[in-house]
């Protein structure tokens, strides 16, 4: 790490903390003009690709994740609680491995968590995701819902 008052080359960490899960927060010191400043380590994610419906392959966006949530709960899931799930199926993703992780078994992630957490936010990711054509689709995905 090079000094920002100095330019010197030789810095020692003197604390380091987590700041959250995704971040290291260091206190250092140069060791030339014991100038004392702080950084901040970020975890660089893998990079995950999708692959659509229609064959193509894109990068993975956890955004488009907590945005479909948030339309389907409408305010009646917290922001904090969103963004964990999306947390919990990137983590998911990742652990699975795979190059390319198909977006029907991202959805079917979300519909997982979605339908422990708010009935009716499932419901409504669900009849898009599932592309309900009619009422009798909808009205089976209540019967099994209420099984």
């Amino acid at each position: 790490m090079i000094c920002p008052s100095c330019k010197s080359d030789k810095t020692a960490v003197i604390d380091s903390r987590d700041v959250d899960l995704k971040a290291i927060r260091r206190r250092r010191e140069c060791d030339d003009c014991k100038y004392r400043f702080t950084t901040y380590e970020r975890v660089e994610p893998v990079k995950l690709n999708v692959a659509k419906r229609d064959g193509k392959v894109e990068q993975f966006d956890r955004e488009k994740i907590i945005r479909g949530i948030k339309i389907a709960a409408n305010d009646r899931i917290s922001d904090p609680m969103v963004s964990d799930v999306a947390d919990e199926i990137e983590q998911k993703l990742l652990e699975l491995g795979e190059p390319a992780i198909t977006s029907k078994k991202i959805g079917n992630l979300v519909i997982s968590k979605l339908k422990k957490i708010d009935e009716i936010a499932y419901i409504r990711f669900a009849s898009v995701y599932k592309n309900f054509q009619d009422i009798d689709s909808f009205e089976q995905e209540l019967v099994k819902l209420k099984k």
